[in-house]
């Protein structure tokens, strides 16, 4: 386990999170992140929501999250919009665990308070939020995200962006005919076998940091699909290896084509 900043450590790095202004507290009991992790990889049952924007939540989440905005819970003046539907619709059951979480600090405070109000009787909070998790742990990016960030930094050539499929060699070249095609464009080929598998990185894991040998670069990972194990055993190793900026693109390379993108055959970038 790597070790946690400290509260004061994290407001001096990052300053207040501009989307997350709450400050309600009450009598919500809090949890680590240490707690919060454990819970995830034992497969506790328990619905986790991210009350930032729609926006924010598909740039990065934590995994197995849902969405829930704030804002389309409460209007400006603390008002029910809707009888709270934006939450009740998503999570029928009242006496489900609830973990609220936004940037850190901050809404998801105000969120907790209305989730007790509206009968909801075990609500949490991680109120460091995903500022502490991406310290710690991966974080999830969606569809719409990732398209944008892949159109912003292709061909990533600047050494601060990689793209990294982790399939077998013949799945990204094509050359396989259970995955014909071959890869999103800008993806580097490091078959997950050569570095890591469910124990961790394998071989001091240098299959992948002789090619991001920065840290701290940002670094997304994926595999065939959200079913598809290769890109979680990935992101995983990375954090292991000390890598900071973790993100794993769950859809793939199967949601890429099913959104109309094309794919890129060979052994080429």
């Amino acid at each position: 386990m790597r070790r946690l900043l400290t509260p004061i450590m994290l407001v001096a790095l990052f300053g207040p999170a501009p989307s997350c202004a709450g400050e309600s507290e009450g009598d919500i009991e809090k949890v680590t992140y240490e707690e919060l992790a454990s819970w995830l990889e034992g497969g506790e049952a328990m619905t986790v929501v991210d009350v930032r924007p729609l926006v924010d939540y598909q740039g990065g989440h934590i995994q197995d999250a849902i969405s829930v905005d704030l804002a389309d819970l409460v209007d400006d003046a603390g008002q029910l919009i809707d009888g709270g539907s934006a939450l009740t619709g998503a999570v029928p059951d009242k006496s489900t665990r609830l973990v609220l979480y936004c940037w850190g600090y901050g809404n998801d405070g105000d969120f907790a308070a209305v989730a007790q109000e509206l009968g909801y009787t075990n609500v949490y909070r991680y109120d460091w939020g995903v500022e502490q998790w991406a310290l710690y742990d991966y974080l999830v990016i969606e569809y719409e995200s990732f398209k944008k960030w892949h159109e912003a930094n292709y061909p990533f050539e600047d050494g601060d962006n990689f793209l990294i499929d982790d399939l077998p060699e013949p799945w990204y070249t094509g050359e396989d005919p259970a995955h014909p095609g071959g890869h999103i464009p800008g993806a580097v080929n490091i078959p997950i076998d050569q570095w890591g598998n469910n124990l961790g990185a394998v071989d001091g894991g240098t299959a992948f940091t002789d090619v991001v040998t920065d840290k701290s670069a940002k670094v997304v990972i994926y595999c065939g699909d959200s079913m598809c194990g290769k890109s979680l055993v990935g992101v995983k190793a990375a954090l292991e290896l000390g890598y900071t900026n973790v993100f794993r693109y769950e859809g793939g390379w199967q949601e890429w084509q099913d959104k109309g993108n094309e794919l890129k055959p060979g052994q080429a970038p």
